[in-house]
């Protein structure tokens, strides 16, 4: 059965995915209405024109959406179908690349689970976002620089390498991190060629005949300047700035790192919060290195003076981290305490969110979550250790990718979904030096997928309420005269809105949140009623997360 190890995670998640329904589910969710739509003018006029609120390049996402609707017509359940099955593919690329690494068929199917199991690739799997196509395009880069980093002279899997990365560009512009590591890791290499001392001077031993250096990076750059390059110039030159590209991409960036202080703070809160949070969502693999503080301990040379502190130090500072800025989770936008995904409705306190409204749940799992962390930065420690320079390719990227996502104004938790994968193979890596306990594993990872499913059918079904609330007819009120949810707003009033203002002023003047100032509101959805407002109607839904149902209420406010 080893040899359909790495078709396990891939089909188990899509049967965890059938198991909500996600045909049923016809809107959008959080940002996904500005792909969406692009998508849709795609396949009616084959001519890209992306939103205003796209920030992503997007174009690979947009052309699988597209062939969709061709297809299947369009609808939010169609896009989010593409996207699951591409969700299904990156568990397949990530299980290949376990493979490459001879991890076992547990380790493999059991952190290629981890991820798929996770809040962050559940919640943006079921979306049309662009975080789970981007990831497709990157395991798939990384996959073949792997294979050329184990085989030097395959000069197809360099290639191959090569286009992902520029597919993976064209998907989102985090992509620079894959050329760059590989450059980083392919000068880290050479310079740890093996040297033997002859007669008092070093010299390099006999080796296989390597093709020179600036060969690999031309073969990769090359074609990763030339898609970055063509993009650029259709963009600026063809299809025009965005509001997005002219005062986020471009100008809350360069604001962000223009004040060096404030950034290094910032990126330090960042990466503690995130490392936090990165050992909750791979928990169960953390789980089964409970009994293996003593290996980790030997065999990564922590008994050393110098060393031994070290995984004391860094779970202290999450834990005064922790105590400083009180339990979990830190990062917006998917993990909360009204549970998963983006609220976008007011009166979250009467909204039926089970364990994660519990204070004791968060401050339980911010524990096992700053422990968690120590274990997967001991598992890494050591797979960089054992590991060559295939898996210090890995690392690097990963990096990288982290460096990319801290450069900006903004850190949503979605943005750790790049770095999970190094972490899960890293931790699959170590099992194979220390003890790792299956039991611990497969028991955490049952649970784990038990909370993400019950939080992800959460977030359909309040969803799918909110939408039929205001979707039903009723005299004097517009669909888009209701404020349900920046999602719901966007989806009807953010293109006319938005265009109204393109026409009264530049970009760089218009306001963030200054298209939802045009439109005159008539009546609002929320948890909680209003006694200041008129009760319109209201609309129940069952939840797995509570016994009693949640409610919304929809009021008149004029």
């Amino acid at each position: 059965m080893e040899k359909y190890a790495k078709y396990a995670a891939a089909f188990i998640f899509l049967l965890f995915a059938a198991a909500l329904s996600p045909w049923g589910r016809d809107f959008p969710l959080n940002d996904d209405w500005a792909y969406a739509l692009a998508a849709r003018a795609l396949a009616a006029t084959g001519r890209f024109t992306l939103s205003d609120w796209g920030a992503s390049t997007q174009l690979p996402h947009l052309l699988t959406g597209a062939l969709f609707i061709k297809v299947f017509g369009f609808s939010f359940s169609v896009l989010r179908a593409a996207n699951l099955l591409v969700a299904a593919a990156a568990l397949f690329v990530f299980a290949k690349l376990l493979d490459e690494f001879d991890i076992g068929p547990f380790e493999r199917t059991a952190a290629a689970l981890a991820l798929a199991f996770n809040p962050l690739y559940l919640v943006l799997a079921n979306s049309f976002m662009t975080d789970i196509h981007y990831l497709f395009w990157m395991l798939l880069a990384v996959f073949f620089f792997v294979r050329r980093f184990k085989e030097p002279g395959d000069r197809k899997a360099l290639f191959l390498a090569a286009a992902c990365s520029a597919a993976a560009y064209l998907t989102r512009q985090l992509a620079v991190a894959l050329p760059l590591a590989f450059t980083l890791a392919l000068f880290f290499d050479r310079r740890r060629l093996p040297r033997l001392k002859t007669k008092g001077r070093e010299k390099t031993p006999p080796s296989p005949p390597r093709r020179p250096l600036w060969h690999d990076l031309a073969a990769v750059w090359t074609p990763f300047a030339a898609a970055a390059g063509g993009y650029y110039f259709w963009f600026s030159r063809v299809h025009g700035p965005t509001w997005v590209s002219e005062n986020y991409v471009t100008g809350s960036t360069l604001a962000h790192l223009s004040k060096p202080w404030l950034f290094l703070g910032d990126s330090a809160y960042r990466v503690l919060a995130g490392m936090l949070e990165t050992g909750l969502l791979l928990l169960p693999l953390a789980a089964g290195f409970l009994f293996s503080a003593r290996q980790f301990s030997s065999k990564n040379g922590l008994q050393r003076r110098v060393t031994a502190a070290g995984p004391w130090l860094a779970l202290a500072a999450l834990a005064v981290f922790a105590f400083s800025y009180g339990p979990l989770p830190y990062l917006e936008n998917t993990l909360s305490r009204s549970g998963l995904g983006t609220l976008t409705l007011g009166g979250a306190a009467l909204k039926p969110s089970g364990f994660f409204a519990s204070r004791a749940f968060w401050l339980a799992a911010t524990a096992a979550a700053a422990v968690s962390a120590v274990l997967l930065l001991c598992a890494a420690s050591l797979a960089l250790r054992a590991g060559g320079a295939a898996l210090r390719f890995v690392f690097a990227a990963a990096l990288l990718h982290l460096g990319v996502s801290l450069a900006g104004a903004k850190f949503f938790d979605r943005y750790l979904l790049t770095l999970l994968p190094w972490f899960a193979l890293a931790a699959a890596f170590a099992a194979k030096g220390v003890r790792f306990s299956k039991p611990a594993a497969a028991l955490t990872l049952a649970l784990f997928a038990a909370a993400s499913w019950a939080g992800m059918k959460d977030y359909l079904a309040w969803n799918g309420a909110k939408w039929e609330l205001a979707g039903r007819p009723r005299a004097g009120i517009a669909p888009g005269e209701i404020m349900n949810g920046f999602d719901y707003n966007a989806w009807y009033n953010y293109e006319k809105n938005m265009a109204y203002l393109k026409a009264m002023k530049p970009l760089r003047m218009i306001g963030e949140w200054e298209w939802q100032q045009l439109t005159d509101y008539k009546a609002i959805v929320s948890y909680t009623p209003d006694p200041r407002f008129k009760l319109l109607d209201k609309a129940e839904y069952a939840t797995p997360l509570s016994s009693r149902k949640g409610v919304l209420y929809l009021m008149s406010i004029k």
